[in-house]
C-alpha cells in the first residue's frame, strides 16, 4: 500500500467541460470521501447493532418500564433512534458539503494554474 504522506505531482490534467482534474485531486477526493463514508457507516452499524445486543446482555434495557410503561429499548427505538439517524444524516451532509467546497477550491486552483501555463 502507498504511504498517505507521500506526495508526487504528475502534472497530468484531464478536462471535462470547464472542470479540470489531476490524478492527485481525484485521489484526494476518493480518500476523503471514503474516510467520511466509512466513519459514518461504522457509527451507524455500531449503534444499530447495539440495540439488539443491549437486549441480549442487559435485561433492564427491555424489561424495566421507565416512563409511562415504556421500556428504555422501546423509547430508544421509537424516538431516539430516529433522532440519531436524522442528526447523523444532517452532520454527514454538512461534512460532505464542506468536502465539496474544498474540492471546488482545488479545481479552481488547478484551472488557474492550467490557465497560466497554457
Amino acid at each position: 500500500m502507498g504511504d498517505a504522506t507521500e506526495s508526487t505531482v504528475s502534472g497530468v490534467q484531464v478536462q471535462h467541460g470547464d472542470h479540470i482534474d489531476t490524478i492527485e485531486s481525484v485521489d484526494f477526493v476518493f480518500r476523503a470521501q471514503r474516510k467520511l463514508s466509512f466513519t459514518y457507516g461504522a457509527i451507524f452499524f455500531a449503534v444499530t447493532l447495539g440495540i439488539p445486543a443491549s437486549s441480549v446482555w442487559w435485561k433492564g434495557w427491555y424489561a424495566t418500564p421507565i416512563w409511562g410503561g415504556f421500556t428504555a429499548n422501546y423509547l430508544f427505538v421509537s424516538l431516539l433512534y430516529y433522532i440519531f439517524l436524522w442528526a447523523m444524516a444532517w452532520t454527514y451532509s454538512k461534512q460532505a458539503d464542506k468536502l465539496d467546497l474544498t474540492l471546488e477550491t482545488m479545481a479552481d486552483e488547478i484551472a488557474a494554474k492550467a490557465g497560466k501555463e497554457g
